[in-house]
């Protein structure tokens, strides 16, 4: 009978520590590089529900490349994984040498990548993220840029039961030799919400290709600006691919067959479904082969979708980097499903609640009123035909805002020119810009009188701001 008992004793307490080191109360949190001296070396000494805190910074080397989880349900993030600086400051660059994460052990939903800035990585599936054999991590709040790959410049899932679902992402500037410049999905049902695909290219499907998959679901997302040498700069779907795109914008892609979506068999019939969409000139730009489908449902429009600025290749082959925002005047605002509803703590990809009008907004972004701030601009006169170096700009913010907290960088005039020079004065709250004075005039040259120049920029919360101010233009004869 001792014997027994004993033995009963020793199986609860396995039974009571195994409970004890799986419980999310008893998880720790882990520091790089304060803790560790690489993000692997955390993550190895992680028990499930850990936590990995990265602080800003730029990551190279062994152990902060070709990153598993090791299947275990971590979060790895940022130190704020919804500000856009600390995710901009907080860089996995992978040189060339391999690419920033890989799932392969069955990871699931709770196995969590956030707020990360993951760059110049390199592989033949996937040049930053990798999820294959039956691996489904939550991906959000990510900048995912300049990475390349064979497949999916910057995601590539492949495997039936891999469904990776990707959330409120900046995919950028990404390319593939082959297919998905983007995000490849072979197999499986990636879920992507709230993102922005921008920029990307290959020579099918710039900004995604999906083939052999179940029902990956394209939710919320703007998709813009991408390139294909083939076909489909936007979405390349084949073979048995039962797509849903629902509530986004497909615009200004370029490829020479098919720009914004491309529906081929390839020797499996493929369906897709596209609701609630705006996408530019579908009548040319949307091509479906004869055994395949496209089911058109409610709320699809066709008309500009008025983003602040798009992005473009430069002369040396650059892409410039765009704002995809939604302009007040925007078709897209209030024109998403109107029986939408969104999941808990769901937002936009810059973290404002989902829905903030009557009707959720189409694409990425949910349209929000800017910040008001005051704007004087000097001189209050401008000679088109007079010398100079400066025209000069105070920004004040209202007295419950920060001026320590405008993100320098995001500030422009007339969307179009970035401040040559900047100084905060913490003291007034206020933002001294100075301009290019030719710059300047040349975008005011055609225009006389009274004229309104216009400032915006972005917190570091993500808050837009706006101001305006008049000045009087004139030209060296009057």
């Amino acid at each position: 009978m001792f014997w027994v008992t004993n033995i009963k004793n020793i199986l609860t307490t396995i039974c009571f520590l195994a409970v004890l080191i799986g419980n999310p109360a008893t998880a720790s949190i882990r520091y790089v590089p304060d803790d560790y001296a690489t993000i692997q070396a955390a993550v190895n000494a992680c028990n499930d529900f850990d936590t990995i805190v990265i602080s800003p910074g730029r990551y190279i080397g062994p152990g902060n490349r070709n990153i598993s989880f090791n299947g275990k349900a971590i979060t790895v993030r940022s130190t704020y994984p919804t500000n856009s600086q600390i995710i901009s400051e907080t860089i996995i660059d992978c040189e060339g040498k391999g690419r920033g994460f890989v799932f392969y052990m069955g990871e699931k939903a709770d196995s969590t990548l956030s707020g990360l800035t993951i760059t110049n990585g390199y592989g033949l599936l996937g040049g930053a993220i990798y999820c294959y054999n039956n691996s489904s991590p939550s991906i959000n709040n990510c900048v995912i840029k300049t990475n390349s790959a064979v497949f999916g410049g910057a995601i590539a899932s492949t495997n039936s039961k891999s469904h990776p679902n990707i959330t409120n992402c900046t995919i950028t500037a990404n390319s593939a030799l082959v297919g998905g410049g983007g995000i490849y999905c072979n197999g499986g049902s990636p879920t992507i919400k709230n993102c922005i695909i921008t920029g990307n290219s290959a020579p099918d499907g710039g900004a995604i290709y999906s083939h052999n998959a179940g029902n990956p679901l394209i939710a919320n997302c703007t998709i813009a600006a991408n390139t294909a040498a083939g076909s489909a700069a936007g979405i390349y779907c084949y073979k048995s691919s039962d797509l849903a795109i629902n509530n986004s914008i497909l615009w200004g892609n370029n490829a020479p067959l098919a720009s914004e979506v491309r529906v081929s068999s390839l020797g499996a019939p493929t369906s897709i479904r596209i609701s609630y969409c705006d996408i530019q000139n579908p009548e040319k730009n949307v091509i479906c082969d004869s055994d395949c489908s496209i089911s058109w449902g409610l709320g699809n429009i066709d008309n500009d979708p008025h983003f602040v600025n798009l992005s473009y290749l430069s002369e040396s082959k650059i892409v410039t980097s765009g704002d995809y925002h939604l302009l007040d005047d925007s078709p897209c605002i209030d024109a998403g499903d109107p029986d939408f509803i969104a999941e808990p703590s769901e937002t936009d990809i810059d973290g404002n609640p989902r829905i903030l009008g009557q009707k959720i907004d189409i694409g990425a972004d949910e349209f929000v009123s800017p910040l008001i701030v005051l704007v004087k601009v000097t001189p209050r006169t401008l000679n088109l035909r007079s010398s100079g170096e400066w025209i000069s700009c105070s920004i004040i913010l209202p007295e419950d805002y920060s001026i320590g907290d405008v993100q320098t960088d995001t500030v422009c005039l007339n969307e179009k020119i970035r401040p040559a020079w900047y100084r905060t004065d913490e003291a007034e709250n206020k933002l001294l810009i100075k301009l290019d004075r030719f710059d300047t005039q040349q975008l005011l040259k055609d225009l006389e009188g009274l004229v309104p120049l216009t400032v915006t920029g972005k917190l570091v919360d993500g808050t837009k701001f706006a101001g305006s101010d008049t000045i009087t233009v004139i030209t060296k004869e009057k």
